[in-house]
């Protein structure tokens, strides 16, 4: 976001109920800088940008799976909280997409095929159509106001299981799936193309794979009369 990344949160095995730090790296100057830490220390969260602010969302620490939504200023470098989701959860992905952000499946005992939208403006949640495949542990990318799940993981094995969410109709349908089924992976788009960033194939093998996803193309024909 402007051009800087933010580290949010996790785990680094010391504290059970995880990390509160924020930390913003400069790709100009190859360098880190603390920023102010968010409110609640936790893991296995997700985050979103809307409108120039960062939304941390669930996750989990020594209490649980949680439903807090804390939102971070870049402008004055300060938290402030929203709304919680209606679900509580962990392990899962967020994107947004048209002014909302989609909370995507997740952990909560189970493995959930939940989706809430939450509206930044009425600083509210509403409930959206449920994915089809249940799951934990995935990524998640918006692009031309569709909403793209990726892999993850269904409690038994990972997955390369792509579905896509158009808010515009609340309906999910199936994408061609990435080549290897992967969980913890990472997602991002860049000139039209999303990409399926590392994470752990199966027998537990980190992943330095990259997949590249291109969206259908529809191509018109006219004839002359």
């Amino acid at each position: 976001m402007s051009g800087l990344l933010y580290a949010i949160g996790g785990f680094n095995g010391s504290s059970p109920s995880g990390l509160n730090t924020v930390e913003v790296y400069n790709p100009a100057s190859k360098s880190w800088t603390t920023a102010a830490p968010m409110p609640t220390a936790r893991y296995g969260l997700a985050a979103a940008v809307v409108n120039g602010l960062i939304y941390a969302i669930g996750g989990l620490n020594g209490s649980g799976s949680l439903k807090t939504v804390e939102v971070y200023d870049p402008t004055s470098n300060s938290w402030t909280t929203a709304a919680p989701m209606p679900t509580a959860r962990e392990l899962l992905a967020a994107a947004s997409a048209n002014g909302l952000i989609y909370a995507i499946a997740g952990f909560n005992g189970a493995y959930l095929n939940t989706v809430e939208a939450y509206n930044p403006t009425t600083n509210s949640w509403s409930t959206a159509a449920a994915m089809p495949t249940g799951r934990g542990e995935l990524a998640a990318d918006a692009m031309n106001g569709l909403v793209y799940a990726i892999g993850g993981s269904n409690g038994v094995a990972s997955v390369n299981t792509v579905e896509v969410y158009n808010p515009s109709t609340n309906s999910w349908s199936t994408a061609a799936a990435i080549p290897t089924a992967t969980l913890g992976l990472a997602a991002a788009d860049v000139n039209g193309l999303v990409y399926a960033i590392g994470g752990v194939s199966p027998g537990n093998v980190y992943s330095n794979a990259v997949a590249q996803y291109s969206q259908p193309v529809t191509v018109y024909l006219f004839t002359k009369n």
